[in-house]
């Protein structure tokens, strides 16, 4: 087992835990890889998740896709995502979160989360700003993961 974080993740990495299954899809998983920041995680050459940032106007969309197989890498897998959120400078990081599983990934990654109707979702909280007013930005709507194409894919794990 030789886990590691390949970036960027190959458009066929986003495109398969993104479910790139109908032209749409495929579109918004190439307009994500090819705009943003984009991650692969993989146990030797197993993929086990993928996840990026996407930039908007106020900052960017955090989105992650993450296999039931990663299941033993979570610790280092959220570790990674936290990292990397960690070092970016956008002003704003959101997130949308579509699974109870994408949820409990969004908060370990340092998202705090809020609940409008049946949509979750979430900002990133820098380290020193937990007890500071948040406010949720504006995260756009169309996504099956955080802030990641709904198209099937592995959804049970992911946000």
């Amino acid at each position: 087992m030789s886990y590691r974080l390949d970036s960027p993740a190959t458009l066929f990495d986003v495109a398969e835990l993104c479910g790139a299954t109908t032209r749409i899809h495929w579109a918004v998983a190439r307009e994500m890889w090819r705009t943003g920041e984009t991650f692969a995680m993989r146990d030797d050459d197993k993929l086990l998740g993928v996840f990026g940032l996407y930039p908007i106007e106020e900052g960017a969309e955090a989105w992650f896709d993450i296999r039931p197989e990663g299941a033993p890498f979570m610790l280092r897998l959220i570790r990674d995502i936290r990292l990397t959120l960690a070092s970016r400078s956008y002003p704003e990081i959101v997130v949308i979160c579509h699974t109870e599983a994408g949820r409990r990934i969004a908060v370990a990654s340092g998202f705090q989360l809020f609940s409008e109707g049946d949509l979750t979702y979430g900002r990133y909280v820098r380290r020193g700003q937990q007890g500071q007013q948040t406010g949720a930005g504006t995260a756009e709507a169309g996504s099956g993961r955080a802030a990641a194409p709904d198209a099937g894919g592995s959804r049970a794990s992911t946000g």
